[in-house]
């Protein structure tokens, strides 16, 4: 299993690292697809951020339909850069037990009587 802080700092660092991809190569981009790559230059990376949030608001699985969102950062020739959100994402959608864990099990034990 997976922290979400864990979880919370690869979704902030994937903003980051995808956002600077994109940009550095969106002077090259056909001018007829600037706009389009530019608006998913943004929104991929702040998708990324809103899922981190939703982590720390012990929101799985929006953060993982977040997180499948911000795949729509073009990363261009490191495309591989997308794979791991892409998957993370749709666990935390599907199941996300198997990240994160249960939330009672870290809480079980707050609720025994001190020794």
């Amino acid at each position: 299993m997976i922290g979400r802080r864990v979880l919370r700092i690869g979704a902030l660092m994937w903003a980051v690292v995808g956002a600077s991809v994109a940009f550095s190569a969106l002077p090259d981009v056909n001018p007829d697809a600037r706009l389009l790559a530019g608006l998913a230059s943004v929104v991929g990376p702040v998708a990324a951020v809103a899922s981190a949030i939703a982590l720390r608001r012990s929101r799985d699985r929006w953060a993982g339909l977040l997180l499948i969102a911000s795949v729509i950062t073009p990363t261009y020739f490191a495309w591989v850069l997308n794979v791991p959100a892409l998957l993370i994402g749709l666990t935390l959608l599907i199941a996300p037990r198997l990240i994160v864990g249960d939330r009672r099990t870290s809480l079980e034990h707050l609720s025994r009587p001190a020794a």
